[in-house]
C-alpha cells in the first residue's frame, strides 16, 4: 500500500513512464534524486553490456526460418528480462516482425533494387588483352530488368566505377549483369539480406580457404562482370565483396545460429558477461517500476535509533490524577 507521506501523483502513469525510460516515472513524481540514480545506473548497465557484445546482444527471436516454434534454442529467453528496460530494448520486437515477415527480401524479385552504393571487395577479370585481378573500391549501381535479355526472365543490370588497388593501381570501369539471388552462397551472384543482425561476408574469389567472417554493418555481394556481344552479354569475370547495411537494418535484429557461434568464438566469456549486464539492467528496472507505483519499500531515514537492548518504541506515558495520588498516600 502506498505511503501517504510521498505524493505518487498518478502511480499507474508513473509506472508506465518508469518502464519506458528508467527514472522518468520518478521524475514525474518529482523524486529527482531517485530518478537520477535509477536512470544512470540502469541505462549505464544496459548500454555497457550492449557495447561489450558489439551492440548485438539484445534481440528477440521465437522461431527460426523453418518455423520450429517449440525448439528452445530458437528462443531468446533472455530478452524477457532485457525488454523491461523499455524503449531501449523495444526495437527488438519491431525488428523481429521485420525479420520474420520477409521484408529482408529473400526472393530475387523482392530485391531492394535499384541500388547505388559504395563497394569494397575483390575482382577478377579475364578479357582478351586486358586480364587483371585484385582488390577494388568504388561505387556500383544495380537495377532489376523484369524481362531480361531475350525474355529469359528477371536479370540484374549494373555498372561499377572505382579503383584497382595493389601493386598496379589504376582506375577501372565495367558492367555487371546476370541473375542475382539473395543469401544463397551456392550461386556466383549473391546479395546478402538487407535486414540481418550479422551475415557472413567471407570472400572466396581471392582465397578458397579463407576463415569465415561475419559483419552486421556490411552485406555480402557477388556478381558477374559482363561485356555485350551481339544481342547477349558474355561473362568475363566476377566481383565479390561487401556493401554497407543501414544501422536500422541490423540493430537488434535477431542473430542466426552461425552468427551467435561466431560471437561466442570471438568474444568468449565477454559475450556471456555482456548478456548478463543487459539482463540485470532489466531486473533493476522492474524494481524501479514497482517503486514508482507503490512508493519505497523501506524506511524514510527519519526514524529514531534506539539504544541496544531497548524497546523500539518508548512505553506509553503514565497519566496521574489527584485521586490516584491521594490513594497512593493512604
Amino acid at each position: 500500500m502506498a505511503d501517504p507521506r510521498i505524493n505518487l501523483r498518478n502511480p499507474a502513469l508513473a509506472a508506465v513512464l518508469a518502464f519506458l525510460i528508467p527514472g522518468a516515472g520518478h521524475c514525474y513524481q518529482r523524486r529527482y534524486f531517485k530518478a537520477a540514480i535509477y536512470s544512470v545506473c540502469i541505462l549505464t548497465t544496459f548500454y555497457w553490456g550492449q557495447a561489450m557484445a558489439d551492440w548485438r546482444g539484445v534481440f528477440f527471436r521465437w522461431q527460426d526460418f523453418e518455423g520450429n516454434r517449440f525448439r528452445v534454442k530458437d528462443r531468446s529467453i533472455g530478452y524477457l528480462s532485457q525488454v523491461l528496460v523499455g524503449a531501449s530494448s523495444l526495437p527488438g520486437l519491431v525488428q523481429w516482425q521485420r525479420y520474420s515477415s520477409g521484408d529482408d527480401a529473400r526472393a530475387a524479385l523482392q530485391l531492394d533494387l535499384p541500388l547505388e552504393t559504395t563497394f569494397e571487395g575483390y575482382a577478377k577479370v579475364e578479357n582478351p588483352g586486358d586480364s587483371w585481378q585484385g582488390p577494388i573500391t568504388g561505387r556500383l549501381q544495380l537495377s532489376l530488368d523484369e524481362t531480361g535479355a531475350q525474355g529469359f526472365g528477371p536479370q540484374v543490370r549494373g555498372h561499377f566505377r572505382g579503383r584497382l588497388e595493389g601493386d598496379s593501381p589504376r582506375d577501372v570501369e565495367f558492367d555487371l549483369g546476370g541473375s542475382l539471388t539473395v543469401a544463397n552462397r551456392v550461386s556466383s551472384q549473391t546479395i546478402g539480406p538487407r535486414i540481418l543482425g550479422s551475415g557472413e561476408i567471407t570472400r572466396t574469389i581471392d582465397g578458397k580457404n579463407a576463415p569465415r567472417e561475419f559483419s552486421s554493418s556490411r552485406r555480402f555481394l557477388a556478381c558477374r562482370v559482363v561485356v555485350p556481344r551481339g544481342e547477349f552479354e558474355s561473362p568475363i569475370g566476377e566481383i565479390e565483396g561487401t556493401i554497407p547495411r543501414a544501422f536500422w537494418d541490423w540493430y537488434q535484429v535477431p542473430l542466426e545460429d552461425d552468427a551467435v557461434q561466431d560471437m561466442n568464438r570471438r568474444l568468449g566469456k565477454r559475450y556471456e558477461i555482456a548478456l548478463l549486464f543487459t539482463w540485470v539492467a532489466g531486473l533493476l528496472n522492474l524494481l524501479a517500476i514497482w517503486d514508482a507505483y507503490e512508493g519505497p519499500a523501506y524506511g524514510y531515514g527519519d526514524e529514531v535509533d534506539q539504544p541496544e537492548g531497548q524497546p523500539n518504541a518508548p512505553p506509553p506515558p503514565v497519566t496521574t490524577t489527584p485521586s490516584t495520588v491521594a490513594a497512593a498516600g493512604s
